[in-house]
């Protein structure tokens, strides 16, 4: 996969190697939308994270983080961004 010319590499990381880059608020009417669609499709669009250590920073997908950290996720797909720049992989 390409993102902003870049290649990208996808990769399931364990949920307690992922540390959010930023914390943003939520009305909880969008919180529990994003929940619930988690709950019936599952993950969508996969994290972008940049790998820091042993651990990895998350650029994009901090709520969706949140809600399956609650909801006992261990494992959860990530795409690897080749720069510790935040975007969108849509």
């Amino acid at each position: 996969m390409i993102a902003n010319g870049k290649p990208v590499q996808g990769l399931d990381i364990p949920i307690v190697k992922l540390v959010p880059r930023t914390e943003r608020k939520v009305n909880e009417r969008y919180k529990k939308r994003i929940e619930a669609s988690l709950r019936a499709v599952g993950l969508l669009e996969p994290l972008i994270v940049f790998p820091l250590g042993d651990s990895y920073e998350i650029l994009d997908g901090n709520l969706r983080y949140r809600l399956l950290l609650e909801m006992g996720v261990e494992t959860v797909p990530c795409l690897i961004g080749a720069e510790r720049e935040a975007f969108t992989g849509n």
